[in-house]
Parts: structure tokens; sequence; C-alpha cells
């Protein structure tokens, strides 16, 4: 398997985000990179980036620089372009992993390569990593989703469940790596119970720094997951 981390430098909302330091004097780079390494042979963690210096990061770690086009790294070239263009540059035929780097509470990745290593071949293509919630949403109208106002309220635990999908992870084969993008056909889907956030905003790059300095941030999303 082939693992894969997008890591442009030119993001715009955040600054270096991937980069810079974020918590215990590492980068989120720097957490995922050691995280993926555990489970990878040297060279199959692959970093694509349109900035040269990535390769120094890429072997402190036993890693593989991918250099990325930089028409890869522009906001307005369509994301699952992206991913296809990036997957073509692996070598060989291996299945693909791709993990962002901005979603730094998540460990799953052991169990999502085993899931998908015991899958049954002819009726998955992909898998994806989704976050359950429960909620009190409302629609575009602003009528309430699987619950009522005033004696139609309903208890959290009741409440229909969600998936958020953030593209955390998610692993498939080469074909649909290189020809569809995260999501293939015939998806699985793993459902993560960790606290996520996935960083965005300057504010949500602190809040999420703190927390992972902390060592004990929620385990997960429970009530109105306020």
């Amino acid at each position: 398997m082939k693992y894969v981390i997008p890591a442009k430098r030119s993001s715009s909302r955040v600054p270096d985000k991937n980069y810079r330091p974020f918590a215990h004097g590492r980068s989120l780079l720097d957490i995922l990179v050691g995280k993926l390494s555990r489970l990878a042979e040297p060279g199959e963690v692959y970093i694509s980036s349109e900035d040269e210096s990535t390769r120094l990061l890429a072997d402190k770690y036993e890693a593989t620089f991918l250099p990325r086009p930089a028409h890869l790294a522009e906001n307005s070239y369509p994301f699952q372009s992206v991913v296809n263009e990036v997957c073509k540059q692996l070598p060989d035929d291996d299945d693909v992993m791709w993990c962002h780097a901005t979603d730094p509470f998540f460990d799953d990745h052991e169990a999502v390569v085993r899931a998908w290593q015991t899958r049954d071949s002819s009726t998955s293509d992909s898998i994806v990593v989704v976050y359950p919630m429960k909620e009190y949403l409302l629609d575009q109208n602003f009528y309430p989703i699987g619950f009522g106002f005033g004696s139609w309220h309903r208890p959290s635990q009741e409440l229909p469940t969600f998936y958020q999908l953030g593209f955390t992870c998610s692993i498939m084969t080469r074909h649909v790596a290189t020809t569809l993008g995260l999501v293939g056909a015939r998806p699985m889907w793993h459902q993560a119970s960790n606290l996520t956030i996935d960083i965005d905003t300057q504010a949500q790059f602190d809040l999420a720094a703190r927390l992972y300095e902390l060592g004990d941030a929620p385990a997960g999303r429970e009530g109105t997951g306020a």
C-alpha cells in the first residue's frame, strides 16, 4: 500500500498550517507522518507538496517526497483532480491510503487498514472515514430534522444519526484513486469516535493545539455535540 499525505505549503486561511509548530514542538505534518510510519515500510509514505523544502522532512522520516506541480496546489483546481493526478505519480499499482494532516486527533489508521485488508474486494472499492453525529439540525427552511419543537422535542440520544464526511482518511484501489477520487462506486464506511476538529481557520488551529497538548481531549461526540 502507498500512504499519501497532501501537504501543500500555500495554505491561505492558516498560513503554513501543515508545517508550523502545532503542539509539543511538532507540526501537524510531523504528527501524521509519525503515525503512518509505524504502519508503512520505509519509503511507502509519500508527502505531496509543491515546496521542494518538504523533501528534507520526508528524508527525516524515511518517507518519499512527491513533487506536486504548482497548478495542483492552487485553490481553484478541482479537489478530485488533485487526488487523481497526485495518485498517478505513485509507482506500481498498489492500493492508496490518502490522509489529511488537519485532523490530528484521528488515530484509527491501523483499524482502517485491517478493515480494508479483510474486505470482500468484489463488493468494496474504497473505505472512507466518517464521524457519526446526533445534532439538533434545521433544514434550509428552518424545519427540524428528526425532532420537533415543544411537545415534539426528542432527547438527544433519540435523534437520528447523521455522518460528517471530512476526508480525514480514505483507502482506495489504484483505479479509484486515479479516476474517481476518495470515494469509490462501492465504498465501505469506517465510523470514527474521536473528537474531530478539521483545522481550517486560525481559531481551530489554536483550539486543536491546546486540546492536543492537554492530552485528555474528549473521546467522542455526546449530547448535542456542542
